[in-house]
């Protein structure tokens, strides 16, 4: 989801967002954010405890951060494309069982319409 369309979904204005630095982040940026200090950062949409940030580029206002809480993180998730292909994640979770040395046997659901 660009950043456009997730402003919107959320209902944010990127001017209300906190700038980001202007060099690339990295996990050690998100947990010194969202560390023990100076507090809990709030979640930009509904303001619970955020946990997790990250750095989005809007068009009209640079580098901004968007801290969400877990809900409001999963409901603009982008399901709709796997990061991998399923072969690949299957063929990762073979090669663990089997250096594990158990037998497993992953059962997917067929595709819609199938």
């Amino acid at each position: 989801m660009d950043p456009t369309d997730l402003l919107q979904r959320l209902a944010l204005d990127p001017a209300d967002l906190k700038p980001g630095p202007q060099r690339p982040t990295n996990q050690e940026d998100a947990a010194a954010r969202l560390g023990p200090t100076p507090g809990p950062v709030p979640c930009v949409a509904c303001g619970d405890p955020a946990r997790s940030t990250r750095i989005i580029a809007t068009p009209d206002h640079g580098r901004r951060w968007l801290d969400l809480c877990r809900d409001c993180m999963l409901a603009t998730a982008d399901r709709g494309r796997r990061a991998v292909p399923l072969a690949d994640t299957l063929a990762v979770l073979r090669a663990a069982a089997e250096a594990a040395g158990v037998t497993v046997r992953v059962f997917v659901d067929p595709p819609q319409g199938a």
